[in-house]
């Protein structure tokens, strides 16, 4: 059994509303130093410069397809029954970190740095001297383990990746539904 917050934590956000954190090992990450970092990092690079409200940033991003999985993992009878807790903690918390590893200017830092964010976010999360290791090791020895099997495809439940990265997942979801309230995109 994971521990629980002593509440369930709110957050307001503007793409979906309200963001609900029940468990402490996501409390925990999402105040991690690694994590916090991400409120610096902008979801679209450079593209602020042109679409001046897309400030939005890869923090906001995250907690957007944590929520997504969230609700996934609660609210779609066919994955809530399929999941145990321990498998919706770790597809959670692969959620939340996924883009962990990203470093200003979206993906062009990864051309200056010759190493994808993908990796760069494995190591975090597999480090044992990041605030986010500790965290996720304070509830379970093997999560940073299991975590990085699905950001890297390796899950022997394919469902736990497919959630965060396929063709219709929460990523994607959640950026497209970010990007075009940032950008701003016009439907008519």
């Amino acid at each position: 059994m994971f521990n629980k917050t002593n509440e369930t934590k709110v957050l307001r956000d503007p793409v979906h509303g309200y963001i609900h954190v029940k468990y402490q090992v996501i409390w925990d990450c999402i105040n991690a130093k690694e994590f916090q970092r991400l409120h610096r990092i902008h979801q679209l690079g450079g593209d602020f410069q042109i679409y001046h409200t897309a400030e939005h940033s890869r923090f906001s991003h995250s907690l957007g397809v944590y929520e997504i999985t969230r609700r996934m993992c609660e609210e779609v009878d066919a994955i809530s029954a399929t999941l145990s807790e321990y498998e919706k903690i770790q597809v959670l918390c692969a959620a939340l970190l996924h883009d962990l590893g990203h470093g200003p200017f979206s993906h062009f830092f990864e051309i200056l740095h010759k190493k994808h964010h993908e990796q760069m976010t494995c190591d975090l999360i597999l480090d044992p001297e990041t605030e986010i290791h500790q965290a996720l090791i304070k509830e379970d020895e093997s999560l940073p383990q299991n975590i990085v099997l699905i950001l890297t495809h390796k899950h022997s439940k394919p469902l736990m990746y497919q959630m965060i990265s396929s063709q219709l997942d929460a990523d994607r979801m959640d950026y497209l539904l970010r990007d075009a309230y940032g950008a701003p995109v016009r439907c008519s």
